[in-house]
């Protein structure tokens, strides 16, 4: 069963509102605040889709094993040594590897002056920023300051805590702008391919989409478009076809009062109950259940 917390040996704070209030009159921690900070090892089954994004940035940073990241019709594979930056409000999906699960190092953060502390500058809102050259040196530098802001953070949230957790983050943000090349803002697929795939999934996610009516859409042979979709995003065509589908289907489970059969042909699924067995999947609960829950 996915999960989106919950992990063995986990570091989990988040930082309470009426706390971070009381901090701002400090123009330190007012210009750059974390609200969510973490460490997952070997997350197995972990999985989070954000329909709306979250109100902060998000910097992802994994130190071993694999993950996908996919945000604004666009995928990353991670692996070891990879740092993605995620913008505020902005839907994205992203998940550990099932056959190396990663561990991954985490922080939501914010602040008055926030797009100062971002590597390069930030051009747009929407911008995107995947870092994946740092060598072995620069990733034991990086874990040793997610471990000096969570060490910091375990005796509570006093006002000592959260201006150094804000110095460090700042010096890590830092850090990760000088230590990797400059070309790497607003970055997309590198494979034009995979890019247009995703853009055709999404705009046709109510359709049956097959992988031949996808590989005649882009005028590539299937067992091209696979390789290279399994590449770039870490699984096959068809299984993350099935994936989109059924985290949109969740939202109309959710939050209308459609039928599973009506939610089901608003999907491509003519089989009610083949769209069932294919959400308990993917959730691990029927979409009834999955519903009242």
């Amino acid at each position: 069963m996915r999960k989106l917390q919950g992990f063995p040996n986990e570091f989990l704070y988040v930082l309470p509102r009426a706390v971070l209030d009381n901090f701002t009159f400090s123009p330190v921690i007012k210009n750059l605040y974390f609200t969510d900070i973490g460490f997952y090892p070997d997350a197995k089954q972990h999985y989070v889709h954000r329909a709306t994004g979250a109100k902060e940035w998000i910097l992802i940073f994994c130190a071993n094993g694999e993950g996908t990241v996919i945000s604004d019709k666009h995928a990353w594979k991670i692996k070891r040594g990879t740092a993605i930056l995620l913008p505020p409000n902005q839907e994205h999906t992203y998940y550990a590897s099932q056959e190396n699960p990663w561990d991954i190092f985490w922080v939501h953060f914010s602040g008055d002056f926030v797009k100062s502390y971002l590597p390069g500058g930030l051009e747009q809102p929407d911008d995107f920023y995947n870092f994946s050259n740092l060598t072995d040196d620069n990733i034991k530098y990086l874990m040793s300051l997610f471990w000096e802001m969570l060490q910091a953070l375990r005796t509570g949230f006093s006002y000592q805590a959260i201006f150094f957790v804000s110095q460090i983050l700042g010096v890590l943000l830092a850090y990760i702008g000088m230590h990797c090349s400059s070309d790497t803002i607003k970055t997309s697929l590198a494979n034009e391919y995979v890019n247009h795939a995703l853009q055709y999934i999404y705009d046709n996610i109510d359709q049956k989409i097959t992988l031949q009516q996808l590989a005649d859409h882009l005028g590539v042979s299937v067992s091209y478009l696979g390789r290279l979709f399994h590449n770039s995003v870490g699984t096959s065509v068809n299984a993350f076809i099935t994936s989109a589908k059924m985290q949109q289907a969740s939202h109309f489970i959710q939050n209308t009062t459609l039928s599973i059969q009506e939610i089901a042909q608003k999907f491509g699924y003519a089989d009610q109950f083949y769209f069932s067995r294919q959400f308990k999947k993917e959730f691990g609960h029927s979409p009834l259940k999955f519903r009242h829950q």
